[in-house]
């Protein structure tokens, strides 16, 4: 607790004051040894025995301490916390003989190493006015102004829909799907700003920080305007968002999968009205899906939405899946997964977060991994029933579900293995571009070479074909890095329960294993260095909500 808020020493009428506020068991109280430095700095006289019983009597008002004797100005400096600010306090003599003078206040801040931002106009106007016993202001430093981040305006979106300009915008929960028109602006992007420096009265450099840039790109058909504030659509067709870039996909429309229709496969966005059977194969650059899945396959290198649940399916989703239901499914997610109301025996893996939104929700069987966050409503099958020493009444002694966070071995290998790709790519562009360069220099000396614009037309074809795996490695690295980012502030990862977890449930964090041994309700559990600890979830989930995937409509 600051001393200003356990004393408080004023002058006030020639009266040295005293308040000691009433102290309350077990909390802080007021050090007589500081109260005694404080008045010795202030150079203030006393009666130890009228200090004493002041001090024992705590009764919260300002009391009488000793008069203030004195020939000469007392000039009492005060720092801001920050050290922008520098304030004086005059308490006048009680016979004044000498006038006070700039000099004398400007001597009393020298020698505090106040030597910047001193105010002539504030420290005349205080002798003029005879500004005494109370702290005003004589100094200034110059505030630091931090520099304001980047944002898109996002011009595809209908006005009134937008969101207000300035706010962080997730672009994973941002509606698409709009139709738009070649040549149509899709985004304008707002630079970040630089900041100002600042410096303290004490000529302190005070940093600035400077605004980070909106990361939003162009992806398939489209591009930046000349001057790189614009985002425009290429083709026709309708928007889609995948990580940080945007894109304008043609969209195919069927009523279902099965038998009869065959496999679907499109470069493209699926809209599938009813169902999709079972042996079916569905592979797209993003799907939704009206009905529900059966025994079938779905790819997409975006997004999956699935209406009415997904039964015995396997599916690999490079962004984020969103369903009612899942059950017998094994699922693979790049980033957040999103079910309404139970995964039943299913294996789920996600890269960050995943979550059931129903309050009666739940999970039962199988394996359930993120990378970073898992909440739960409830963990087991609705209706379990428990012998009284909270144990659940069934034959088989093995966990039932298994909960885990944290980033695999798997994933720290792709991480490391995406920035090979990448280093191979741009290596083999360098060497492409020296090839090219050669050759024009050659075609530029000897003439027209049919073979060697055949050679040339080669090299150029493999250069712009390492670009676009560099480009592509680098921003499924740029996912892995915000992925392991999250990972550090979570320190491994975190499992909520809002509601019951039953007893035999096996949850893993960073490697480290633990058993429920009784069910019980409202648990979060995290690890520190002593192993897996388990919390309120109520308390903790209010530190990791906002990273929590919210799905657009």
């Amino acid at each position: 607790m600051a001393k200003a808020e356990l004393y408080k020493i004023t002058i006030n009428d020639g009266k040295v004051m005293l308040r000691i506020p009433e102290q309350l068991v077990g909390a802080e109280t007021a050090s007589m040894d500081d109260i005694q430095a404080e008045l010795h700095l202030r150079n203030l006289d006393y009666v130890p025995e009228q200090l004493l019983e002041i001090y024992n009597r705590t009764s919260g008002e300002f009391d009488y301490l000793a008069d203030v004797e004195t020939n000469d100005y007392t000039l009492q400096i005060e720092l801001s916390e920050d050290e922008s600010r520098a304030y004086v306090n005059i308490i006048p003599p009680s016979e004044e003989g000498d006038p006070l003078t700039m000099e004398l206040i400007i001597a009393a801040l020298e020698g505090k190493n106040i030597f910047q931002g001193i105010s002539s106009k504030n420290i005349k106007n205080i002798i003029a006015d005879k500004i005494y016993y109370e702290p005003a202001l004589v100094a200034s430093g110059k505030s630091v102004v931090h520099g304001k981040n980047g944002y898109p305006e996002l011009l595809f979106i209908p006005e009134k829909s937008r969101p207000a300009l300035g706010t962080a915008v997730k672009l994973e929960e941002v509606t698409v799907l709009q139709k738009v028109e070649e040549g149509q602006e899709l985004v304008r992007l707002m630079s970040a700003t630089m900041g100002e420096n600042g410096y303290s009265i004490t000529g302190k450099l005070i940093t600035a920080k400077s605004g980070k840039q909106y990361r939003i790109r162009p992806g398939r058909n489209t591009r930046y305007n000349p001057e790189g504030t614009h985002i425009i659509a290429t083709k026709s067709g309708v928007v889609c968002l995948n990580n940080d870039s945007i894109s304008v996909e043609k969209i195919k429309v069927v009523d279902k999968v099965d038998a009869s229709t065959g496999h679907l496969r499109f470069d493209g966005i699926v809209k599938i009205r009813g169902n999709v059977a079972d042996r079916c194969i569905v592979e797209a650059v993003r799907i939704d899906i009206g009905g529900s899945v059966g025994k079938a396959r779905l790819r997409s290198l975006g997004e999956i939405r699935v209406a009415h649940g997904i039964k015995g399916a396997i599916v690999q989703c490079g962004r984020s899946l969103h369903t009612s239901d899942m059950t017998d499914t094994q699922a693979n997610v790049g980033e957040h997964l999103l079910v309404d109301d139970f995964v039943l025996n299913s294996k789920v893996f996600c890269g960050s977060t995943l979550q059931i939104t129903a309050p009666y929700g739940y999970v039962y069987g199988g394996v359930i991994q993120a990378g970073n966050l898992i909440l739960l409503p409830n963990v087991g099958l609705p209706g379990t029933k428990e012998t009284k020493s909270g144990k659940v009444s069934e034959e088989n002694s093995e966990p039932h579900t298994i909960l885990e966070v944290g980033i695999t071995t798997n994933n720290r290998k792709q991480f490391n293995e995406l920035q090979k790709l990448t280093d191979t790519a741009l290596q083999s562009l360098q060497d492409n571009l020296t090839e090219i360069d050669t050759i024009l220099k050659e075609l530029e000396a000897g003439g027209w070479d049919e073979k060697k614009i055949e050679t040339l037309s080669e090299f150029e074809t493999k250069a712009e074909k390492n670009v676009i795996s560099a480009f592509t490695n680098l921003r499924k690295r740029e996912t892995h890095i915000e992925i392991k980012d999250l990972n550090r502030i979570s320190n491994g990862g975190v499992v909520f329960i809002t509601g019951k977890i039953l007893t035999g449930t096996a949850i893993n964090v960073r490697r480290s294993r633990f058993n429920v041994p009784v069910t019980a309700t409202d648990k979060a559990y995290s690890f520190d260095e002593n192993g897996i600890k388990f919390n309120s979830c109520k308390e903790l989930l209010k530190n990791y909500q906002q990273y929590f995937f919210r799905m657009p409509a």
